[in-house]
């Protein structure tokens, strides 16, 4: 690239591609050789839909189907996983037109054969570290309507409605802390907060991340967000933070002088969240019962920027949620829900959700349809202990 055939060719360009460009040796980045880099990122949500339309060109789509639906859904899909997904559609709807027995001459994708296709035609850059976002909606969690709304307006409103917080110079919350008693869904808010939003779902918690090699946990931190960059919008949730950040105290390192697992964790957490003022469409979740433990430095502004309380639930929202986990059981007529939730008091959503009474309940309605020797057996393990339960 330096000799004298790149003076005697001026209109010979050498162009290249790499996945990992930091591995290429750095004498070929100065100018003179490779003059400019060109960062070919994950496609937008609009671009997916322009590559969706090629793809589909040659295919019949039914009325239903709502490509910018479609792609708005497939957060961090590349072209080829695009392709894949058209591709998988098709096979879908021709395998639905050979099963059925209405005579039909058209291969007609419907919305339900790209929703089906979602399942298996994954997208690539992610695979392997994003989790599935979990199926629960905000109805799904009784009472914390404060909490709800709080959730809603620091992590749904700014992924759905991004272009009108940057049309009003509004800068979107970064961080979100819950804390509060175990068994109090938080948890579950996360979850809830990503399924609304329709997000990459990032989860890590302090098992995955300390190691006995040196640098592991920090790496898979910085890997995580940066996954979560490339597959924006994202939400990247610790799960007990107290465990992935805690409070630093005295003279930083051990004995020999070298930086603990935690004070390496925490500095690379600080960086990756500090990192986030240039990055749009990704927000930190964390959870945890001592809030106390967690480092200061996490809390201000720009990395933690909000912090819940989730309370034991009221009256009100123990009612809830005995609703919510009693609605598909068969109640007696002399079941009076709000009673039980007036007698549960300081109970907590995991209490109320694990009471002995639900499971007799349900057991009870079962009787007519099992024999009474299950019924006893299944009775005798649940008196004899967690033991005698896992083993029958």
């Amino acid at each position: 690239m330096d000799g004298k055939s790149s003076k005697l060719l001026p209109h010979l360009v050498v162009v290249a591609s790499a996945t990992r460009v930091d591995a290429i040796e750095s004498a070929l980045r100065r100018p003179g050789r490779f003059d400019s880099e060109i960062e070919v990122t994950v496609p937008t949500a609009e671009e997916r839909f322009e590559i969706l339309k090629l793809y589909t060109k040659n295919l019949h789509l039914g009325e239903c189907v709502d490509l910018q639906s479609v792609a708005a859904s497939c957060n961090g899909y590349v072209g080829a996983d695009l392709q894949a997904l058209c591709r998988e559609a098709a096979r879908r709807a021709y395998g639905r037109l050979s099963s059925s027995s209405e005579s039909e001459n058209v291969l007609t994708l419907i919305m339900e054969d790209w929703e089906s296709a979602k399942s298996v035609a994954k997208n690539s850059v992610t695979r392997g570290v994003t989790k599935e976002i979990p199926a629960v909606s905000w109805d799904d969690i009784g009472g914390l309507k404060a909490v709800k709304k709080k959730l809603q307006q620091a992590v749904e409103w700014p992924i759905k409605h991004a272009a009108s917080f940057d049309r009003l110079g509004i800068s979107p919350i970064r961080g979100v802390l819950l804390h509060g008693p175990p068994g109090c869904s938080k948890t579950t808010l996360a979850k809830a907060a990503a399924h609304a939003a329709q997000a990459s779902f990032f989860s890590l918690s302090g098992a995955e991340l300390y190691s006995k090699y040196v640098g592991e946990g920090e790496a898979l931190l910085r890997r995580t967000f940066q996954m979560a960059r490339l597959a924006s919008p994202s939400i990247i949730f610790f799960d007990e933070d107290d465990a992935i950040a805690p409070k630093r105290t005295g003279p930083s390192g051990n004995s020999s002088g070298n930086a603990t697992v935690g004070e390496r964790l925490l500095s690379t957490l600080l960086t990756e969240m500090d990192g986030l003022e240039l990055a749009t469409g990704i927000i930190v979740l964390a959870a945890t019962n001592r809030p106390n433990a967690i480092d200061a430095a996490l809390l201000r502004p720009g990395r933690f920027d909000m912090v819940l309380y989730v309370p034991p639930p009221d009256a009100e929202g123990r009612y809830e949620i005995l609703r919510i986990h009693t609605r598909k059981m068969p109640l007696g007529d002399d079941v009076d829900l709000w009673k039980a939730a007036e007698r549960t008091e300081l109970f907590t959503g995991a209490d109320l959700e694990g009471l002995e009474g639900k499971s007799e309940a349900a057991l009870r309605s079962l009787r007519p349809s099992l024999t009474q020797s299950v019924v006893d057996e299944y009775s005798n393990a649940a008196i004899h202990g967690p033991l005698t339960r896992r083993k029958h």
